[in-house]
């Protein structure tokens, strides 16, 4: 079986000087990060995951995980 997952960063923005970046696997600082800033000034924050890092998994039966992670850039472009 085969699996891909988005690995790419956090991008929680509002406004330029607001704007954070946090990795795939912080989703408790994004949503707590989300909090502050709404209580700052009611800021609408926006959070979007970005399109830079993908990992590929390969996962048979009897035989060892195999993985590679790709960026975003080496996807083949669709004609």
């Amino acid at each position: 079986m085969a699996t891909i997952a988005n690995r790419s960063r956090f991008c929680v923005k509002n406004v330029d000087e607001a704007t954070r970046y946090f990795s795939y696997d912080q989703l408790e600082a994004v949503e707590a990060y989300m909090q502050e800033l709404r209580a700052q000034n009611k800021y609408k924050p926006k959070v979007k995951q970005l399109d830079e890092t993908w990992l590929f998994r390969v996962r048979t039966k009897g035989q060892k995980d195999q993985t590679a992670t790709f960026p975003s850039s080496s996807r083949p472009q669709s004609s």
